[in-house]
């Protein structure tokens, strides 16, 4: 299975790379650090390193992809949260979209869906609604 990873090399993916490049999947992981390469080469995986706001690279990476997993990564201080993340949820669904991606993963929450009063954790109920109409 060839099987799309945002957020890099970080937490998550440092545990989950290894395990679906040991089970035979091809992996891809996307990293906006050209330093990042050589980790996630190490790991069995093939680097793309490009921006995640860039729906080109996105598009491009995301071809072919059985499965692309998303995570919102990159948002800056100075960015309003919720309109980074809906800007984001938008290249995502476009990107996804573009490619033919049938199958996503992605990272949210739980409490994600109570609204704008749970704070930060509403981004990610944010980045789904683009996500579901794509699909619908």
């Amino acid at each position: 299975m060839k099987i799309v990873l945002t957020g890099s090399i970080g937490r998550i993916n440092q545990t989950l790379v290894p395990k679906l490049t040991h089970a035979g999947h091809e992996v891809t992981v996307i990293s906006h650090q050209a330093i990042r390469s050589s980790l996630i080469k190490v790991f069995r995986a093939t680097p793309a390193i490009g921006r995640l706001d860039d729906e080109a690279f996105l598009t491009k990476t995301f071809m072919g992809a059985d499965v692309v997993y998303l995570m919102v990564t990159g948002i800056a201080a100075s960015d309003d949260l919720y309109t980074a993340a809906k800007r984001q949820a938008d290249i995502y669904a476009a990107a996804i979209k573009a490619a033919g991606v049938k199958r996503v993963v992605n990272l949210s929450s739980v409490g994600a869906d109570l609204g704008p009063e749970v704070g930060a954790l509403y981004m990610y109920h944010i980045i789904e609604q683009p996500l579901y109409q794509t699909w619908t």
